[in-house]
């Protein structure tokens, strides 16, 4: 965080705007150390890192990345009816998040025991989607007070938590 004030400088950011407190939010995410999260962790700023952080963290060279995939985009909220639903892996995967910054940066995490999914849908509207969805097998080392965990009103480590993905987002599963 010591250089700060010279990264808003090079992008001509004022340290005063809603960019300088984003890139803030960021550079703190992408500095916090792994313990806090108990999962290994980084934040990549090209394909290639991305790809090895990758190969590390899951010990294989056999790897797939997918992601959700929309056909015809959709502004509007809408019910999906889905059609069909695919287990990719049980395992570890890592998942890397597209983060706002200045230039493309990405954070990528492996947190425990997942398994993920790819989830065929049709909109109402007749959008086609593959999504993306993963589910977290271990959450008793999450926060109690999580969005996930205030919404379906249990506690962690009592049950699995899925979601669906972004189609900005990333997985890597080993094959």
């Amino acid at each position: 965080m010591e250089k700060f004030p010279e990264i808003l400088n090079h992008f001509s950011i004022d340290s005063k705007s809603k960019d300088a407190q984003t890139i803030k939010k960021t550079i703190k995410l992408c500095e916090e150390s792994e313990v806090k999260h108990k999962e290994k962790k980084t934040c990549v700023t090209s394909l290639e890192s991305m790809v090895d952080f990758g190969l590390s963290v899951l010990g294989t060279n056999n790897i797939l990345a997918i992601t959700s995939e929309v056909q015809g985009e959709t502004q509007a909220s809408q019910r999906y009816t889905i059609e069909q639903v695919q287990q990719i892996s049980d395992g570890d995967n890592m998942v890397c998040h597209k983060l706002n910054y200045a230039y493309a940066l990405h954070y990528c995490h492996v947190g425990g025991s997942t398994r993920t999914y790819m989830v065929s849908m049709v909109g109402v509207d007749g959008t086609k989607v593959k999504a993306v969805s993963v589910c977290h097998k271990d959450t008793s080392f999450w926060n109690a007070h999580a969005i996930p965990f205030v919404v379906l009103k249990v506690k962690p480590g009592t049950t699995p938590i899925c979601h669906f993905l972004q189609d900005d987002q990333i997985v890597f599963v080993p094959i």
